[in-house]
């Protein structure tokens, strides 16, 4: 999989692109971009946004908009963002048996993640509307905090279940929830293999 950055996360959380890695993760780095640019459910946008003084990261899968927000993400941590999404989603289809088995194939198929630079405008306008609309640049999450924790799963399953995004297709304005897209094209990418 991909993730790509905006320039203020790369910055902040001094990441590499593929080609300031060492050999041969460099290579290893470059296939994956070359092999899976194009391939829109492989592809994530990454932004940071601050949470209570906290570097937190915003995640948009591009060919569905399920949206993930990582908290409390240290630099040390990226080396798990694939971890934290595989075990968001599979938290949040825990009682979906057919995405269950979709999923397990989806990441037994995904060895690596990259990073790169976002140029999606389309990506970059839905993680900045995310921002400002869903989380109130933050602020909204005070809203999840029982009991003195932050209930993430409960703020990425709204996210994904009872907001609405919009998608321009052929010039045509889709509005649908991310969770159910997400849900659709996964099962469609495996239902003929």
């Amino acid at each position: 999989m991909i993730i790509y950055a905006t320039k203020e996360t790369i910055e902040r959380y001094k990441l590499k692109m593929p080609q300031d890695l060492r050999y041969p993760v460099n290579m290893l780095a470059q296939a994956v971009i070359e092999k899976e640019s194009g391939d829109r459910m492989l592809q994530w946008g990454a932004k940071l946004f601050y949470f209570d003084r906290r570097k937190c990261l915003q995640l948009v899968h591009f060919a569905s908009k399920f949206t993930l927000f990582l908290i409390d993400i240290k630099m040390g941590d990226l080396q798990d963002v694939g971890n934290y999404i595989s075990g968001y989603l599979i938290e949040l289809y825990k009682d979906d048996q057919q995405m269950q088995s979709a999923l397990e194939r989806f990441f037994s198929e995904r060895s690596m993640i990259c990073f790169s630079r976002i140029t999606d405008r389309s990506i970059i306008a839905t993680l900045n509307r995310n921002q400002t609309a869903f989380t109130e640049d933050g602020y909204r999450f005070y809203d999840f905090i029982e009991n003195g924790i932050l209930k993430t799963f409960e703020i990425n399953r709204k996210m994904n279940f009872d907001w609405i995004v919009t998608q321009k297709v052929n010039g045509k304005t889709e509005y649908f929830m991310p969770g159910k897209k997400f849900r659709e094209l996964l099962l469609r990418r495996y239902s003929n293999h």
